[in-house]
C-alpha cells in the first residue's frame, strides 16, 4: 500500500483548521474583552460589540493570510 503516511494531513486540511482557529480565537478573545469591559463598566452592549469586532478582525486576518492572490 502506498497511502499517505499516518500523521501527515493534506495542506488544504491544515489551512482549513488554521482558518477555523483564527475565527474562533477572534471571537473568544474580543468577545471576552467585551464581556469583561461590559461587566466592569456596567454596559451590556460591549459584549456583542466585542464579538463583532473579533469576527471582523479575524475575517480580515484570514483574508490577508489566505485570500490575496498574487
Amino acid at each position: 500500500m502506498s497511502a499517505q503516511p499516518t500523521g501527515s494531513p493534506s495542506s488544504e486540511a491544515n489551512a482549513g483548521w488554521a482558518v477555523f482557529g483564527t475565527l474562533l480565537a477572534g471571537l473568544l478573545v474580543w468577545g471576552g474583552v467585551g464581556y469583561l469591559l461590559g461587566r466592569w463598566l456596567d454596559v451590556a452592549a460591549l459584549f456583542p460589540i466585542g464579538l463583532l469586532l473579533g469576527a471582523a478582525a479575524a475575517t480580515y486576518s484570514v483574508y490577508v493570510r489566505y485570500g490575496r492572490s498574487s
